[in-house]
């Protein structure tokens, strides 16, 4: 699994007290006592629940965002990249409520009783410890995997444009005016996008396959490519006559998208489907 992660950690905290029954943390981004943070977390909650009459859902520093989910006696809380899908996160929250419920608290008894005989000692909650551990890693696993193949599906549309386009029926001085015309426009873009600098170019296309979909998210490379796919057609545009432009998005872009539209829109179902069915 790559060092890229969603979910930086987690705590389970007495709502009130502000006691910490069970801190995990997961990135060394996470640089703070997780002990001591807690009470924080849990008077950050009954301030603004108090001051304002709303429930506090997330609240974002400058870099990482802390989304809360609460009962009348615990409050389960996240600190979660700026990237990572809320909905996500407010479901696994919710989720883990209900399971620190459901096994932590014994038959016949109630959560205010478990608080009350709790002495403090996190040791008490290891098996919900190593649930939350658990859960989280299923999510960064199977979130890579969804992304990479994302990233992979990307990669695989955008080569095919890109070749779509340079299939453009025109001369090879025009093709090859429209190579160097679109690395000229790319330079603009290498410092944003600094993988763009190694792919090759030339008339047959661009070579988008061979960037690694690890070392680049999602979102970034999709930005990039777009922007290469507009830089590309202006280019092609700039050079060839109207008809010619006309014709290549007729007979050779608009076919491939529609062949390829209803697996792209299976693939984007699943990427929902498959992160909530822990």
């Amino acid at each position: 699994m790559s060092s890229k992660r969603s979910i930086l950690g987690v705590w389970v905290i007495e709502r009130g007290s502000g006691r910490n029954l069970v801190s995990r943390a997961y990135s060394d981004a996470v640089k703070l006592d997780m002990d001591l943070i807690a009470p924080f977390l849990s008077a950050t909650h009954t301030f603004i629940d108090k001051a304002s009459n709303e429930t506090l859902r997330t609240i974002d520093t400058e870099t990482n965002r802390y989304v809360w989910e609460a009962n009348d006696y615990l409050l389960f809380v996240m600190v979660v990249a700026k990237a990572a899908r809320i909905g996500h996160m407010r479901f696994m929250l919710e989720y883990a409520l209900n399971e620190f419920m459901k096994t932590q608290v014994p038959e016949g008894s109630d959560i205010a009783d478990v608080l009350e005989n709790w002495h403090g000692r996190t040791s008490t909650f290891k098996k919900f410890g190593k649930f939350i551990d658990e859960l989280v890693a299923q999510y960064e696993e199977t979130d890579e995997v969804l992304v990479a193949g994302k990233s992979m599906d990307c990669l695989e549309v955008m080569s095919h444009l890109f070749r779509g386009i340079m299939r453009v029926k025109t001369t090879k001085a025009n093709k090859r005016k429209i190579v160097n015309r679109v690395l000229g426009l790319m330079e603009a873009m290498l410092d944003r996008y600094p993988f763009l600098k190694t792919i090759p170019i030339d008339v047959a296309g661009i070579e988008v396959l061979q960037i690694d979909v690890y070392s680049v998210s999602y979102q970034h490379l999709r930005d990039a490519l777009e922007e290469l796919f507009r830089l590309l057609a202006k280019a092609t545009r700039e050079i060839v006559s109207d008809k010619a432009y006309r014709d290549m998005v007729f007979n050779e872009v608009m076919p491939y998208v529609k062949r390829d539209i209803k697996r792209l829109q299976t693939y984007a179902i699943l990427d929902d489907v498959i992160r909530y069915m822990f």
